[in-house]
């Protein structure tokens, strides 16, 4: 997995290869996303506010007032922050009635990351159809993966995996955002998971997850992030190890099947979420074989929360 090398001074392949020697193929993949990529430099969707908190908040000595004071000197991030706070993803027995508290119960360096998610989402706040289908989801992947960790004990994971739910399709939010048509009629054409990455790969030889992955290592988004991210379409990144990562990766990928079933008309059968348990994400992340079918209705309401949480 990462170490403290900064990923974006990796060679592009090793990101989604987790140290693995790189093919043929992936090195042509390497090619056509470095290629790509050029599309993006000098994007930077965060804010002056966002990006003076979050160096503040990486200093050793920063404090906790200083970092209110800087929230509240912007009313919109403000705002969002209590929202976020008195979410049922940080759910607690009161309401959170000020900023002060919120800082306490999202914890600072949390707070800091999620103020970057949330501007690389409003980022894209123009986007229509497509689009904002893709956004939507992306809320409704990044409050399940949550769910689904704090409910399994993983307090560690959960922080990671709501941000990277957040930001896990933003390759395909970059790859609509430059106006590829050709990508836009693709993604309309099927949204369940585990199918656009494929065509991606086929027309362009890297998919949304290694663009996504790249980009928000070049924003200098905390590590494990970019890799988690860059990983969340390869099952084999969790196989045979261990660790908060390989966890967060089959945690996202969970997320991203059961946010698909819960936008369809109907409920799923209960052996669909049985399957989806004894799957290897499933088993790996420790799903006993009722634990969707017992959670599937507040698994319904952190969804539709978040999906206008993060709008």
């Amino acid at each position: 997995m990462l170490t403290g090398e900064r990923s974006q001074d990796r060679p592009l392949e090793e990101l989604w290869l987790d140290g693995a020697t790189p093919s043929d193929g992936d090195r042509a993949a390497a090619r056509s996303l470095a290629a790509r990529m050029g599309e993006f430099e000098g994007l930077r969707p965060f804010p002056a506010v966002v990006q003076e908190l979050v160096q503040y908040i990486g200093r050793p000595d920063f404090r906790v007032e200083k970092v209110r004071q800087m929230i509240e000197a912007d009313p919109a991030l403000a705002a969002r922050i209590m929202r976020v706070a008195n979410s049922v993803a940080f759910r607690a027995y009161e309401a959170c009635t000020s900023v002060s508290n919120a800082i306490v119960r999202i914890g600072a360096t949390n707070l800091a990351h999620l103020s970057m998610a949330m501007a690389a989402m409003t980022f894209f706040k123009d986007l229509d159809g497509v689009g904002m289908k893709v956004r939507d989801h992306s809320a409704g992947t990044a409050a399940l993966a949550r769910e689904l960790a704090f409910r399994m004990g993983r307090s560690v994971v959960s922080s990671k995996v709501l941000l990277a739910g957040l930001l896990h399709d933003i390759g395909k939010l970059l790859m609509i955002q430059t106006g590829d048509r050709d990508y836009a009629v693709l993604l309309s054409r099927d949204h369940s998971p585990n199918t656009a990455h494929k065509r991606e790969m086929q027309r362009l030889g890297f998919d949304h997850a290694m663009l996504g992955g790249h980009i928000l290592a070049r924003w200098n988004l905390p590590e494990p992030l970019p890799q988690i991210v860059a990983c969340h379409h390869q099952p084999q990144s969790t196989q045979g190890k261990a660790g908060v990562v390989p966890m967060a990766i089959a945690t996202l990928r969970l997320a991203d099947t059961i946010d698909w079933l819960l936008a369809q008309p109907q409920d799923p059968d209960p052996i669909v979420l049985k399957n989806i348990a004894l799957s290897p994400d499933g088993v790996y992340a420790g799903l006993g074989q009722d634990t969707l079918i017992d959670l599937w209705e507040d698994l319904r309401t952190a969804r539709a929360e978040a999906r206008s949480l993060f709008r």
